[in-house]
C-alpha cells in the first residue's frame, strides 16, 4: 500500500485510542492489507472507528464507512447469540438431546446428543457423511435433513472435541426455525439485529450485494490448508473436503447466490462498527449487576455460556481448542489485561470479533484479504495487541493457526 494510500485510512479514535490507528496503518504499509475495517465499542459505544483500503481489486471500489464483509467462521459466535437468545426466551435446556426439538436428529444413534455438545463441537459431528456440493450447503434444511438421518462419528479422534466448518450453524438454525418458526437470518435480524441497529446479518441482502468487499485469497492462504484438501485420510475428507470450506477459486465467496444465502456457520455479514458493538453489549451483559437489565442476554446464561466447557487439540488440525457452554471460542489461555477472558470467534483468513468483559468492550477486525494464519498473518493479533494496550495491557493472537500438513 502507499503512503498515500495508507494516510487515505479514514474514520476516528477517542483520545487514548490513537495507537490503534497508527497499528491500522501499518497493516497496510508493512503486513500485506487490502481492505480492512476495524472497531473497539465500550457499553455499545464507539471508541474506535476506522477503515481503508480497497473494498473491491476488480474495479479499486474504495473501503467505505457502510463497507460489509464476510466474517468466515466469525459467524459461529453470532450463530451462538442467537440459540441463547432462544434458550432465554423459549426455555430452551442446553443440556437436553436435540431430538426433543428435533425428533428426525435423534436416529442413527443421535437420540442422546445435546444442544451444548453441538455448540461446543463435541457432539462426533463435525461433518456430513453424504457428499454435497458448494451449491449444496447454501440449502440449510436440506443440510440439516442429511445431518439428522446421519450416525455420529465411529472415528476415535473425533473425540472428545473436533472443529468442523458447518454443521453446527445447520443443527442451530434447524432447532431455531423448529421452535421458533422463523429461519435463523430472519431469527437474528429481529432479535439481536434490529433493536440495536446494527448492520450484521445472516446472508446479504440483495439490495446490499452493491455493498459488500470482493473476498480474495493472500499468497500462501490456501497453502495451509493443502494436507487437508488433497489427503486420502477419510475423517479428513469428510471434514475438509465434503466440500472445501475454501475453494481453489475465491470468486465463490463474491457470488451473489452465495452471498444471499443462508450459510449459517459461515457467511454473516457486517461492518466492523456493528460486530463492535454487539460484543460490548454482550460483555457488558456478562458483567452487570444482579437485577440490572441485560440488552441482549441475562447475566447467569453469559456466565454459563463462556465457563469453559470443552478444551482438547483437534486431531486433524493439531490447534488447541477452548469453547465456552454456549458455543463462544475462548481464550485457549486466561491472563491479566483488558482482552485476558475474551470470548467470540475468528474467522478463516484473519478476522477477528472478541467481547471482552473485563473493560466491557467488543473488538471487531474484519479483512477482505485472507492471509495464512499464524507467522504469515499479523495483521489481527498487532491491531488486538494495540487496543489491548489502550485499555491498560495485554495482548492477543486470535485465529486458528492450521499446521501445515
Amino acid at each position: 500500500m502507499t503512503t498515500e494510500t495508507a494516510d487515505a485510512v479514514q474514520g476516528t479514535v477517542h483520545s487514548g485510542f490513537e495507537p490503534l490507528r497508527a497499528e491500522f496503518v501499518r497493516n497496510f504499509t508493512h503486513r500485506d492489507e487490502l481492505g480492512a475495517a476495524l472497531a473497539v465499542a465500550v457499553d455499545g459505544d464507539l471508541v474506535a472507528d476506522l477503515w481503508g483500503g480497497v473494498a473491491d481489486a476488480y474495479d479499486e471500489r474504495p473501503w467505505e464507512r457502510n463497507t460489509l464483509q464476510l466474517i468466515f467462521s466469525g459467524s459461529k459466535g453470532l450463530v451462538a447469540t442467537a440459540l441463547l437468545v432462544l434458550v432465554e426466551r423459549a426455555g430452551l435446556d442446553l443440556d437436553r438431546p436435540v431430538s426433543v426439538w428435533w425428533p428426525e436428529f435423534g436416529a442413527a444413534g443421535k437420540d442422546r446428543i445435546t444442544l451444548r455438545q453441538v455448540v461446543t463441537f463435541t457432539a462426533g459431528l463435525p461433518a456430513l457423511h453424504e457428499a454435497v456440493s458448494q451449491a449444496d450447503v447454501e440449502d440449510p434444511e436440506a443440510m440439516a435433513a442429511v445431518l439428522a438421518a446421519q450416525p455420529p462419528e465411529d472415528d476415535p479422534r473425533a473425540y472428545p472435541l473436533m472443529y468442523g466448518p458447518f454443521t453446527p450453524g445447520w443443527i442451530v438454525a434447524e432447532i431455531i426455525r423448529r421452535v421458533d418458526g422463523r429461519d435463523l437470518a430472519r431469527f437474528f435480524h429481529d432479535e439481536v439485529a434490529a433493536p440495536h441497529g446494527l448492520d450484521v446479518h445472516f446472508g446479504v441482502r440483495p439490495g446490499d450485494l452493491g455493498r459488500v468487499a470482493r473476498t480474495e485469497y493472500g499468497a500462501g492462504f490456501l497453502d495451509q490448508f493443502t494436507g487437508y484438501f488433497t489427503s486420502s485420510d477419510p475423517l479428513t475428507q469428510r471434514v475438509w473436503q465434503n466440500p472445501m470450506p475454501f475453494p481453489p477459486d475465491a470468486a465463490i465467496w463474491s457470488d451473489p447466490r452465495r452471498l444471499t444465502a443462508l450459510v449459517p456457520a459461515v457467511n454473516a455479514v457486517g461492518t466492523a462498527r456493528d460486530l463492535a458493538r454487539l460484543y460490548s453489549l454482550l460483555a457488558a451483559d456478562a458483567t452487570r449487576d444482579e437485577g440490572e437489565p441485560a440488552a441482549i442476554l441475562g447475566r447467569e446464561l453469559l456466565r454459563d455460556a463462556t465457563r469453559e466447557h470443552a478444551r482438547h487439540t483437534d486431531a486433524i488440525i493439531g490447534v488447541p481448542m477452548v469453547y465456552g457452554g454456549g458455543g463462544y471460542r475462548l481464550r485457549t489461555r486466561a491472563r491479566p489485561g483488558a482482552d485476558g477472558a475474551s470470548f467470540g470467534h475468528d474467522g478463516g483468513g484473519g478476522s477477528a470479533n472478541q467481547a471482552w468483559p473485563r473493560v466491557r468492550a467488543g473488538v471487531s477486525y474484519v479483512p477482505n484479504r485472507l492471509i495464512a494464519l499464524g507467522p504469515d498473518d499479523r495483521r489481527a493479533g498487532s491491531v488486538v495487541t494495540a487496543a489491548a494496550a489502550c485499555f491498560g495491557g495485554g495482548s492477543a493472537t486470535p485465529g486458528i493457526e492450521f499446521r501445515r500438513a
